[in-house]
């Protein structure tokens, strides 16, 4: 019997919505955001029951007999996904260095800091097996690792620590240090340079990114001055946009958007981003030579 299979690519254009400070390079594969959250066990059990009757609609929709989507996928299904993902990974890879030789290939993945307390190491360092470290081994036969980081997790021989401090939107303390330990540990794993390819906070308050921002980028020129060579950085977002499950509720943006006219107004963060920039566009160049 001929099966059908529609596939809905993965998201192909987010790279134009970033404010970005990197080289020309080619990405491959980002894995998706989810696995993130299947992992941390913040997904309802009716997520899956929900995930598989989308599914199966968007298949009657597509005239196919079955459905696939990468930032939809089933938890008995993320291995099959995971292996496509290194096939592809692998094939454009090759396919890309036959046409260009000189062009920096990689992949990106999401990325928490994971850190731990007193006990909560093995909690942790099964997380990071379990999610990060079979990209980070395959980026070592590549050109840099991708990181995409917004949070820290701290894990705790019971389970996941909750710390005192300001929440971000997505009900995480606002660790700035987080983006200098997930690029760290990537580097360490894979031995890969490293492209922070996404970065920010989701809030309203735009002075907590403001604050944020510059903290962050500070902690990465301290890790690039450490040895850890950074090619670039891409926060997200420029524009507030529509966010996955949260709409346009949620707010990453460093600027606004009216959603009648269409008019962008850069927030204080704006100027906080181009400042810190500036002021540390050498420290990134020079990790590049």
């Amino acid at each position: 019997m001929d099966t059908r299979v529609s596939v809905s690519p993965n998201h192909t254009t987010w790279v134009v919505w970033k404010a970005c400070a990197t080289p020309a390079v080619a990405l491959g594969p980002r894995m998706p955001p989810e696995q993130l959250l299947q992992a941390g066990a913040k997904l309802p059990p009716e997520a899956e029951t929900l995930k598989t009757r989308m599914l199966a609609a968007a298949a009657r929709a597509a005239g196919s007999d079955t459905y696939a989507s990468a930032n939809v996928i089933p938890a008995h299904r993320q291995d099959e996904f995971q292996a496509a993902f290194t096939r592809a990974h692998r094939a454009a890879r090759d396919a890309i260095k036959a046409r260009r030789g000189d062009l920096p290939v990689g992949v990106s993945i999401a990325i928490a800091d994971e850190v731990a307390i007193p006990g909560g190491e093995a909690r942790r360092d099964a997380k990071r097996a379990a999610l990060y470290d079979h990209w980070l081994r395959e980026a070592r036969h590549d050109d840099f690792i991708g990181v995409q980081n917004y949070e820290r997790v701290v894990h705790g021989p019971d389970g996941e620590v909750t710390v005192a401090g300001e929440l971000n939107g997505m009900g995480t303390v606002i660790a700035p240090g987080s983006l200098a330990g997930a690029v760290h540990y990537a580097h360490q794993m894979s031995g890969a340079p490293v492209l922070v390819t996404e970065h920010g906070i989701h809030t309203p308050d735009d002075a907590q990114r403001a604050a944020f921002i510059p903290a962050s980028v500070e902690g990465l020129v301290a890790e690039v001055r450490a040895g850890t060579p950074v090619l670039g950085y891409c926060h997200w977002t420029l524009l507030d946009n529509f966010e996955w499950i949260f709409g346009y509720g949620a707010r990453l943006g460093l600027h606004e958007v009216d959603r009648d006219t269409f008019q962008r107004r850069p927030k204080p963060s704006a100027k906080a981003y181009a400042a810190v920039i500036r002021d540390h566009r050498g420290a990134l160049a020079e990790s590049r030579r």
